[in-house]
């Protein structure tokens, strides 16, 4: 019986470990999988430019701008799909009939009918009776359809929670309200966020529908490349690997994300890969605050050089403002928080303004990212930033 044990335990060298249901992949094969697609994407693209720039490298920088308002129209949708998504949960688990029913109406009737379809409703249906411009018919149909899908995202993490916590939170003398908003949807969002996280990537990937109301996102911008040269294959291409690249790098994120809401292995070293995925969450939040001051900057009666100069001041002040007013008041930024990272000096508390800044500086300086090079254990183990500013980030 002991060998018999013996020979079906899973071994290292396979890399898959085995239980009673399935193989299940083990997280070095994941990585293995996730760099190679990585690295086949980047090396067409890079190759494509330097070996053939006529005419890759004309379309990278005609989709480069479409690139830019489908991350924005994106983001801006989440945000509002996410509010939606939360009162639509709410919803489906009130003892009221009337919000239960008007809630899960909702949501079976937007998730039966296709996102294409809704937002030809939106934009050329409704226009009988309302005309709304594309940007808003877009945003509006995104979020409609994917705050459907996020409210049974709520419902199922809020179910997920055991009912002895709203007893004990009614027993300490809470409405069923406080009881909601101060103890089951806190525990509920840690639930639900990895898949949150993955409807943002499938909502990334859903906005090229968007180009049929005539924006200008990457796929729009792509086909009036392809329409006007007739180069369908290299344009389709690019744009076919420049969203694979994208969903790449947020499926990490959303997996580093999984991670720090679990918590789990708190000794493990804080990678390159988990310090980025903060940032990238970061980024994210700061291009979501960013989006209308850079609308509005572009209504300015001034030149083009010059819009672009305030434009960059002003998210430059935002996002160092931004930096520092988490790392030097909580220690922790909310795409740090959302990966499990905290910020600290060398005695384990929140760091000064002052070691804050000289963080952020040498953080940006002389070239973005190279004070990080130092944080591989076989470089020295230590990011630059780290030993210069006696600051380090450790798991929580």
């Amino acid at each position: 019986m002991t060998s018999q044990l013996e020979s079906e335990a899973p071994r290292p060298h396979t890399g898959v470990w085995q239980d009673d249901s399935a193989a299940i992949p083990r997280e070095r094969s994941l990585m293995i999988a996730w760099w190679i697609a990585l690295a086949l994407g980047v090396s067409f693209i890079v190759g494509a430019v330097v070996f053939k720039p006529d005419p890759y490298s004309e379309i990278v920088r005609f989709i480069g701008d479409g690139l830019v308002v489908t991350f924005q129209m994106t983001i801006t949708s989440m945000l509002f799909a996410l509010l939606l998504g939360l009162l639509a949960g709410l919803g489906r688990t009130a003892p009221s009939l009337p919000i239960n029913v008007a809630a899960s109406l909702y949501v079976e009737i937007i998730r039966g009918i296709p996102l294409l379809v809704q937002l030809f409703w939106i934009y050329y249906a409704l226009s009988k009776f309302l005309r709304l411009g594309p940007n808003l018919s877009a945003i509006l149909g995104l979020t409609i359809c994917y705050g459907a899908y996020i409210g049974e995202t709520f419902r199922a993490g809020i179910q997920s929670i055991p009912k002895g916590q709203m007893e004990a939170a009614r027993a300490l003398g809470l409405t069923r309200g406080q009881a909601m908003r101060h103890v089951i949807v806190p525990q509920a969002v840690r639930i639900i966020l990895p898949p949150v996280g993955n409807e943002f990537i499938a909502m990334l990937k859903d906005s090229s529908l968007v180009s049929v109301l005539a924006i200008s996102d990457m796929l729009r911008r792509g086909r009036e490349y392809a329409s006007r040269t007739f180069a369908y294959f290299e344009t389709y291409t690019m744009v076919a690997l420049v969203y694979l690249l994208v969903t790449l790098v947020f499926s990490r994120v959303v997996h580093y994300i999984e991670q720090g809401m679990s918590r789990q292995r708190k000794d493990a070293p804080v990678t390159v890969m988990h310090r980025l995925s903060a940032v990238v969450v970061d980024f994210v939040i700061v291009d979501l605050i960013a989006t209308p001051i850079i609308a509005a900057m572009r209504g300015l009666a001034v030149t083009p050089a010059m819009t672009f100069t305030l434009t960059a001041a002003v998210i430059g002040g935002l996002t160092a403002a931004y930096l520092l007013g988490f790392w030097s008041k909580r220690g922790q930024t909310p795409g740090m928080m959302s990966v499990g990272l905290r910020l600290v000096d060398a005695g384990g508390s929140i760091p000064s303004i002052g070691q804050a800044v000289g963080r952020l500086l040498i953080s940006l300086l002389p070239i973005p990212g190279l004070s990080l090079i130092w944080a591989h254990p076989t470089l020295g183990a230590a990011p630059l930033q780290d030993r210069l500013t006696r600051t380090t980030m450790v798991r929580v």
